[in-house]
């Protein structure tokens, strides 16, 4: 069955063109949108840097490290001793740390911003052996001035003093002290008292405040990690992934094991050693995000507001072909309008009372708008009613597909592969040639 077309070929496809201008038209207003959405999450960001840069940025704290200075007497000078100061390096034996994090939301203006308070337990021991492998004298080494080093990217983090246990003797960290070029600034804790032997146990704790992730750089024969929090949506980052997790709506846990075969660092060497940048990118941790962000949301929906105004142009022009209207183009542009302000007020709403709450009272008052001047100038409600139907699926697609999260985009594959079918379908008996292109087949015919 055919549903003819009154209006000439010509007509239509002016209106065709005309329906196709205004779409490119209203893609000025929706590119406008898309700018303060832009703007709106650069502010984000700042506020998220304000933030951090008050309790904390990205921490990195890396494994212990030994400096014991000593003097090498085996250099001779006109045939006498000389006596030259040195410094011998030794990353530990073994490293058990353990992480403890809590995570809340600190608020900057209308932004949130999730930071984490930490405190981290690190238990293991040093080896002395390098002494005798590169036949320095225990003698020779002056404890008094040896000290270990830790490494926090951004001490200003640091809640309070980190305390190390050395061989059973107590210890405070300081900042300032010689540093291992390549890796994050070190503090020092001075081993005054210590008494040197084969094995030296070692324990620190420290309290580290920091925003977006917490890493650490395993600088040992074998690190072992487990850390547990009340932030329910990590991302295990770094070069090394966890071999056990658990991540719940109350939090997460998780355990890495790292052997020393991927670490770029001897085992111990003397005087001063660059890091380099390979060492420092063996890190790995857990960034604190949320999964998905009002302004990803947003950028994410405004990616179809072509595809509202269109499918909504779509019905008016073929209620407005079956039913014999015609329907004035700032009729179409009106009624495109209302559609592109659905965003602005998604956006305005959603950074005061969320996205879900946010979502549902802007799709009900374009809704609302659309609906209530389509029964106007389409003339009948039966009319009206079904471009609610459509505005309703139309709704309906978008938050499903923007709530799929990582089957966002198949969700908008196969919802756009199914408008286009209805439409097909819907537009199958429609004689877009009207009486005068069925006269001329019939004519070719004969």
């Amino acid at each position: 069955m055919r549903i003819p077309l009154n209006a000439s070929s010509r007509s239509a496809s002016i209106k065709v063109a005309i329906i196709v201008f205004l779409v490119l038209v209203l893609l000025i207003p929706v590119s406008m949108i898309d700018g303060v959405i832009r703007d709106r999450r650069s502010n984000e960001n700042v506020a998220a840097l304000d933030i951090g840069s008050s309790w904390g940025l990205d921490q990195v704290v890396t494994g212990p490290v030994l400096r014991l200075p000593y003097e090498d007497s085996r250099m001779t000078v006109y045939g006498a001793p000389f006596l030259q100061p040195k410094s011998l390096y030794v990353l530990a034996s073994d490293l058990r740390i353990e992480a403890d994090v809590t995570s809340e939301l600190r608020y900057r203006g209308i932004h949130k911003v999730p930071v984490f308070s930490a405190v981290v337990s690190m238990e293991g021991s040093i080896g002395l052996d390098a002494l005798e492998e590169l036949g320095i004298d225990p003698v020779a080494v002056d404890w008094n001035n040896a000290e270990l080093l830790l490494g926090i990217s951004d001490a200003k983090g640091v809640a309070r003093i980190p305390e190390a246990r050395v061989g059973g003797v107590r210890a405070r960290f300081r900042p300032g002290t010689e540093q291992v070029p390549g890796l994050p600034p070190q503090l020092g804790a001075a081993l005054t008292g210590v008494k040197g032997d084969k094995r030296l146990d070692i324990g620190i704790t420290l309290r580290v405040n920091g925003t977006g992730s917490l890493s650490f750089l395993p600088l040992s024969d074998s690190t072992e990690l487990k850390m547990s929090s009340t932030w329910p949506s990590p991302s295990f980052s770094g070069r090394f992934l966890p071999l056990k997790r658990e991540v719940g709506a109350d939090g997460f846990k998780a355990s890495w094991q790292v052997p020393s075969l991927s670490r770029k660092l001897p085992a111990y060497w003397v005087d001063t050693h660059s890091a380099g940048e390979e060492v420092a990118n063996g890190a790995f941790g857990v960034r604190f995000i949320q999964p998905v962000g009002l302004y990803q949301l947003m950028l994410r929906a405004i990616k179809y507001a072509v595809l509202f105004v269109g499918l909504t142009f779509i019905s008016y022009f073929v209620v407005e072909v079956v039913a014999d209207l015609r329907l004035h183009p700032l009729q179409y542009l009106l009624v495109g309008l209302a559609n592109t302000l659905f965003y602005l007020l998604l956006l305005s709403l959603a950074e005061h009372i969320g996205f879900d709450l946010a979502y549902a009272v802007s799709a009900v008052a374009s809704a609302i708008l659309i609906i209530g001047y389509s029964a106007s100038i389409l003339a009948k409600r039966s009319r009206a009613a079904l471009i609610a139907a459509v505005l309703a699926g139309l709704y309906a697609f978008l938050y499903l597909t923007l709530k799929a999260e990582s089957f966002a985009l198949l969700a908008g594959s196969v919802g756009l592969w199914v408008v286009l079918a209805a439409i097909m379908y819907l537009t199958r008996g429609i004689n877009w040639y009207g009486s005068d292109g069925a006269d001329q087949g019939q004519a070719n015919a004969s």
